[in-house]
């Protein structure tokens, strides 16, 4: 039996749906304000999601673009505008930033109630990338009780959510530079491998365990092509697999705006 692919494009649709009717019952509706510096093609398309997401359930969104050449001072004055605005509920950076900005400095300055990408130690919220991931994992039904949950990443920063959010299973890190000697043997361990490393399909079906659940995080452009971190060939071994495009993308979107109505209220 080939994989299963959990269609993460469904389930979002599914997400912001709820969204739209609760948002349609407040008296004011969520503002959401995105700060995009430089012309990076990726995150301008990132940020067109976000904007069409929050259309489609009565979010108001508002974007700042800012020069790749301006200086930090400037996307400070921005947060900091941002911050006083009491009809702004939520404020993100888009990612990556240009090389020269310092982004934890930055992401420092938007206020921890503001910050709904949940970065800051003091935000009520968890990152809406890691919250979409364990909405994929609940889809596929499976007790993950004492299973073992690898962390493919270049950030162990990454994967100490996981942790907390699967306290029943095992959960391990691994960076591909420092295990690359024995990575194949250990990733076949893993029962569900979640992969962030941004390679083009570096996971081979070799590197798969029988009936595990893939989830691919990587988002690489291959020739005008949105490709993931993982071989779909994959699919002959695991159980389930979340597609790219379709797959973890849509699940941030849709769980950063349930972010946002979590810190409006």
């Amino acid at each position: 039996m080939p994989a299963q692919i959990i269609n993460g494009k469904k389930i979002a649709d599914q997400i912001l749906l709820n969204i739209k009717k609760q948002v349609a019952k407040l008296d004011t509706k969520p503002s959401l304000a995105a700060i995009l510096v430089g012309d990076d093609p990726a995150s301008k398309l990132y940020l067109k999601l976000k904007k069409e997401a929050c259309e489609k359930v009565g979010i108001h969104f508002s974007s700042y673009l800012l020069d790749k050449d301006c200086s930090e001072e400037k996307i400070l004055e921005v947060i900091k505008f941002l911050n006083n605005d009491p009809e702004i509920n939520g404020i993100i950076i888009q990612l990556p930033l240009p090389k020269k900005f310092n982004k934890d400095k930055l992401i420092r300055a938007i206020k921890p109630e503001k910050d709904i990408d949940g970065f800051q130690p003091q935000t009520k919220v968890i990152s809406p990338n890691i919250l979409g991931i364990i909405e994929l994992l609940k889809q596929t039904t499976v007790n993950l009780k004492n299973k073992k949950v690898i962390i493919l990443s270049n950030s162990e920063i990454f994967s100490q959510p996981f942790k907390k959010l699967l306290p029943e299973s095992k959960v391990e890190y691994l960076n591909p530079k420092s295990a690359i000697r024995n990575l194949k043997s250990e990733l076949k361990q893993a029962d569900v491998l979640i992969v962030a490393i941004g390679k083009p399909q570096f996971i081979k079906p070799n590197m798969v365990k029988k009936d595990s659940i893939i989830i691919d995080v990587g988002i690489n452009k291959v020739k005008d092509k949105i490709i993931g971190d993982v071989n779909p060939k994959v699919d002959k071994f695991a159980a389930f697999r979340s597609p790219v495009p379709g797959g973890v993308g849509p699940m941030t979107v849709a769980m950063l705006l349930k972010n946002l109505l979590t810190l409006t209220k």
